[in-house]
């Protein structure tokens, strides 16, 4: 069985051990609440401790999320266990909760939401998350108080304050969907089941609410079969060790929940302008919300655009590598042979009288140091030369790597500078190439050609510089020879054998 299946299992068997004890054996209904909230508070620690310990396996926001999250489950464990001996000498029944246990579940309320932001990757999403959280919550709290708190709170009603853990866990389980899109790999998978452990809580809390409003709760009622279901549930839901170790390596998925929080505001935006209407007065607290609404829907705004803006930077920087990588040689950063003829092409479309030069560079002595030391030996010459190459060119000019061991160099000083360079060019590859305490030495034959706007055409010139570069290659290699007529037909065959 898998590690899931094991706690599925796991988890089934101490529910229905749960439902056997205190639903079905015949304990005393006092006896049967009491065992009930033990086994509640055991519940809630086991869940807290295990969450807590896998805050160790973590690092970073990440580890400070699943750690928070449970410190929020242990702090839960606390305020029940301060309600049970509350209540213990009164068998249980029409509790109210103390003011330390209360403040003890308002840390759950607080700290679960910010844990589950924190398993966020990225900073603004976490922020845009928690808004998200807060935008959902709020338009429910608007919309229960509209409908049921507020005429209940008008009327003298009392023990509505029990309605709050139902709204809290509403905002809990908004974050946790919301969540899930945008968290971390590692944690995704357990946020899931979580959320349908905060589901769980959701219900059991709303059933709490409505049995201290109709005063029927008591001890071992349906809220505390739901609220051990639900921490079963939360302790299945703890990441495991290997999962998090591994986090860094896996892949993000993009989120599609980004409009589901203007779901909830719809409905309580339309409540907020029906309500007013059909009951001829603004209540103040309906006001309240819809400008906490409103606040939150700007924020939440101004995080969208500065995200946005961090994409469009992120896309531009995307396209310009992309539109280099198109037009530079990968190893060298040299101009490939594309970006090579356009340079020489718009070099030939100049002016009338301007003079074009091409250096057809083909290193000799390359092909035995790839045969002697490797080919990462050959690369890191190859990147040598092209040091050697751009230190050499003047700062007009244009130095490409066409393939292989073949570069090419475009200046504008005619074939004249193409002459003095092509000297320049044999005199910085003279030194051996020190690569990496290894020293090789590489010469170079240089062929050149010249031309000028509307009298060459650049196929025509890199032709030229080729057969020159091949007639310095049969002439003894090392040297440079300047294209002539009658260099036409070039030998290929010899030219070839020669390299």
């Amino acid at each position: 069985m898998t590690t899931r299946q094991v706690r599925f299992v796991a988890a089934v068997a101490a529910v229905l051990a749960y439902c056997v004890v205190v639903r079905l054996a015949p304990l005393p209904a006092a006896v049967g609440g009491r065992v009930s909230q033990l086994a509640v508070v055991a519940a809630a620690a086991v869940v807290g401790v295990l969450w807590c310990r896998a805050a160790r396996w973590s690092t970073g926001r990440l580890r400070a999320g699943v750690g928070m999250l449970g410190t929020g489950v242990l702090a839960w464990a606390l305020a029940e266990t301060l309600w049970l001996a509350h209540g213990w000498s009164i068998d249980g029944a029409d509790v109210p909760i103390p003011a330390a246990a209360n403040a003890l579940f308002a840390v759950t309320m607080i700290g679960t939401p910010v844990a589950t932001v924190l398993m966020v990757r990225r900073p603004t999403a976490s922020l845009r998350t928690l808004l998200d959280g807060l935008l959902i919550g709020t338009s429910l709290l608007l919309v229960v108080w509209a409908l049921a708190i507020g005429p209940q709170y008008r009327a003298g009603a009392t023990g509505l304050g029990s309605i709050a853990y139902s709204v809290a866990d509403a905002l809990i389980v908004s974050v946790l969907v919301l969540v899930i899109g945008d968290a971390r790999p590692a944690v995704r998978p357990a946020l899931e089941v979580a959320a349908v452990g905060m589901v769980i809580m959701f219900a059991g809390d709303s059933s709490y609410a409505y049995l201290v409003v109709d005063g029927q709760y008591r001890f071992g009622a349906l809220p505390d079969l739901l609220w051990f279901t639900a921490f079963v549930v939360l302790a299945a839901a703890v990441p495991r060790r290997s999962t998090l170790a591994g986090e860094a390596s896996m892949t993000e998925r993009q989120s599609s929940r980004h409009n589901l929080p203007y779901v909830p505001f719809s409905l309580a935006f339309v409540t907020a302008v029906a309500v007013p209407i059909a009951q001829h007065r603004v209540d103040p607290a309906l006001y309240g919300f819809s400008l906490a609404l409103a606040l939150f829907v700007v924020i939440r705004q101004l995080v969208t655009m500065t995200d946005n803006r961090s994409l469009t930077r992120r896309l531009s920087a995307a396209v310009d590598d992309l539109r280099f990588r198109a037009n530079h040689d990968a190893l060298t950063g040299l101009a490939n042979r594309a970006l090579f003829e356009d340079s020489l092409e718009a070099a030939l479309g100049g002016k009338a009288g301007a003079r074009v030069g091409v250096l057809y560079v083909d290193l000799d002595g390359f092909k035995p140091i790839n045969d002697a030391y490797g080919h990462e030996c050959g690369d890191r010459a190859l990147v040598a030369v092209a040091e050697r190459l751009l230190a050499t060119a003047a700062p007009g000019d244009v130095v490409a790597r066409l393939g292989g061991d073949e570069f090419a160099i475009l200046t504008t000083t005619g074939p004249d500078g193409a002459v003095l360079l092509a000297g320049d060019v044999l005199d910085a590859l003279r030194p051996p190439l020190d690569l990496t305490g290894r020293s090789v030495a590489v010469g170079a034959s240089i062929g050149i050609a010249g031309g000028e706007p509307g009298a060459s055409s650049p196929g025509q010139l890199l032709r030229e510089a080729d057969a020159a570069m091949y007639a310095a290659k049969r002439g003894g290699r090392n040297r440079v020879v300047a294209f002539d007529a009658a260099l036409w037909p070039d030998p290929v065959g010899s030219g070839a054998s020669a390299a």
